[in-house]
């Protein structure tokens, strides 16, 4: 049963619960092999007190014997049908597997899935059993669970298998824009820091400007003057105007 299920699994996928029908389920499936055990068991009572004799007893006691082998293989049968079932929920999907030599899998994925109605009986929540209805996002119904054993367990777990579905694909969008963001925020944060230096920085210091170099006839001038203001003597001006004239 499990390894035929298992054997449905895709890769990185898992199962997080299983199930199947409830056993009493089967009482209402094998209620002719119940009924006919009954009346086999009846028609022994009959025999051993009522004590018919000659061919009654015969034809009683081979009614009795088939009535008995019929009714037993009949609940072997559907418990072997019950047995075979195979109810789960993994990460992805949940699998309803049924049949025991001819197997039926039907499956619904998770993200389809748009919410579960569930039904229970005063006997249902006291057996802890319960009907369940798969709707998909189109309010189609997926999948029904008659008599499902563990029912609102079964439901709380598809649930929350979906919600980490949905959480997945929301982070895996929402991980690309982050990031941008990020990136962006920092890339703001170095110019508000680039412009704060700038506006903190101290100012380049100022060079003078080099003084204008005097031309050789305003120097003649200059030392003209001197001589004339009795600063230097003539001979003092015929040597610098001599070496002013030897770099024209």
């Amino acid at each position: 049963m499990a390894r035929y299920t298992d054997s449905l699994l895709m890769d990185g996928e898992h199962v997080l619960y299983r199930t199947r029908q409830h056993p009493l389920g089967r009482i209402v499936a094998a209620r002719w092999g119940i009924v006919m055990v009954g009346v086999a068991i009846a028609a022994l009572l009959v025999i051993f007190i009522g004590n018919p004799g000659g061919t009654a007893r015969d034809v009683l006691g081979w009614v009795t014997l088939a009535l008995l082998v019929l009714g037993v293989v009949n609940i072997v049968w559907i418990y072997f049908h019950w047995w075979a079932e195979d109810y789960v929920i993994t990460n992805r999907r949940i699998l309803k597997v049924e049949g025991l030599f001819n197997k039926r899998a039907a499956d619904s994925s998770l993200e389809k899935i748009n919410d579960a109605i569930l039904e229970q009986s005063v006997f249902g929540r006291m057996f802890d059993w319960g009907d369940l209805k798969v709707l998909t996002a189109a309010e189609e119904n997926a999948d029904d669970y008659h008599l499902l054993h563990h029912a609102p367990t079964f439901k709380k777990t598809m649930l929350l298998a979906k919600q980490d579905i949905e959480d997945e694909l929301a982070r895996r969008i929402t991980a690309p824009l982050e990031a941008l963001n990020a990136r962006e925020s920092e890339q703001d944060r170095r110019e508000a820091e680039a412009q704060a230096s700038a506006r903190t920085a101290p100012p380049p210091p100022v060079v003078p400007a080099a003084p204008a170099q005097k031309t050789a006839e305003e120097k003649l001038r200059e030392l003209a003057a001197l001589r004339d203001a009795g600063l230097i003597t003539p001979e003092d001006f015929e040597a610098k105007k001599t070496t002013i004239l030897a770099t024209m």
